[in-house]
């Protein structure tokens, strides 16, 4: 597989990750107003999502048996990187999940998704991963530019609603989590497989999220058909796969390009809002649509040789 096949492939990942999340916004938002807690949501979520992830690390390794790198044989310090990167996984989701029981889907969703590539790009090049120039700051600026404008109401944001600072801390809260998901994966192990790490970083993030719900005095499941199908759509499709797709792109990208590239996240949640709640965008949404796109053609640009 060549360079360039390899980097569209990495994109491909990234991209498939961003729709599936920002369908799982709305779901999550459904499922939350319906009653269920954040935490139990949380847990949910990382606990329907392992199942999938273990089969394709067992199926892998059956074809490939030297392919597995073994828990036991990875070093300390590796070992703590994927548990670490597990824990930031599911402190991501949990205070995204409490942002939107405060805010709603949209606003917590733009503070995680938007705030992330900045800390990714200070910690990147601070940390000498990534050199910084003109093109990087001009695909953030761009980027950050675009999904503002898109996830700005067309009718303004009018009164602020209850919670609103709680709401913003919770979201913050999961940019910076997200910025550490994104750097974890992009330094995984080589040695390890995207599926691997993927499986043990999920494992690690049930395993966190069932202690949370335990001090927070029981989980929350959800009632009716339609809850547990939601459930299962953020277990399945919005955790294990996208994780995965996620995973195997980062690590074959720049760790802002894998961030950006993840901005159409947004884009998705307002399409989909538009479709299902009939609220079209404005057309400054549709500006930042397209500001959003060029910021990944930069991006795209600058990194053809980072894979």
């Amino acid at each position: 597989m060549n360079a360039r096949t390899t980097a569209v492939l990495a994109w491909g990942g990234v991209l498939l990750a961003g729709v599936l999340w920002g369908g799982g916004a709305l779901v999550a938002q459904f499922l939350i107003d319906g009653g269920i807690a954040p935490h139990s949501l949380s847990l949910a979520r990382f606990a329907l999502g392992m199942p999938l992830l273990w089969w394709l690390h067992w199926q892998a390794t059956r074809r490939s048996p030297a392919a597995d790198a073994g828990w036991r044989h990875l070093t300390r310090r590796e070992q703590g990187h994927v548990v670490g990167t597990g824990a930031a996984m599911a402190l991501n989701v949990s205070c995204w999940f409490a942002g939107i029981a405060h805010l709603g889907a949209a606003l917590p969703t733009v503070i995680s998704i938007c705030c992330a590539p900045l800390i990714v790009a200070c910690v990147s090049v601070l940390r000498g991963y990534e050199p910084f120039g003109a093109r990087l700051l001009g695909g953030l600026v761009l980027a950050l530019a675009g999904v503002l404008l898109l996830v700005w109401p067309a009718a303004g944001w009018g009164a602020l609603p209850a919670g609103y600072g709680a709401g913003l801390a919770w979201s913050f809260g999961s940019a910076v989590c997200y910025a550490l998901v994104v750097l974890g994966n992009a330094r995984m192990p080589v040695r390890v497989p995207a599926v691997t790490a993927s499986a043990w970083g999920m494992s690690a993030a049930a395993l966190c999220m069932l202690g949370v719900a335990w001090a927070a005095g029981g989980i929350t499941w959800p009632v009716g058909t339609a809850q547990w199908l939601g459930a299962g759509y953020t277990g399945v499709a919005t955790t294990s796969v996208a994780y995965l797709a996620f995973a195997w792109g980062a690590r074959r990208l720049s760790p802002t390009a894998a961030v950006v590239g993840t901005l159409i996240e947004p884009l998705v949640a307002a399409w989909l809002a538009a479709l299902w709640l009939a609220q079209p965008m404005a057309p400054h949404q549709w500006v930042g649509a397209a500001l959003l796109a060029g910021a990944m053609l930069l991006l795209v640009r600058r990194n053809r040789g980072m894979v």
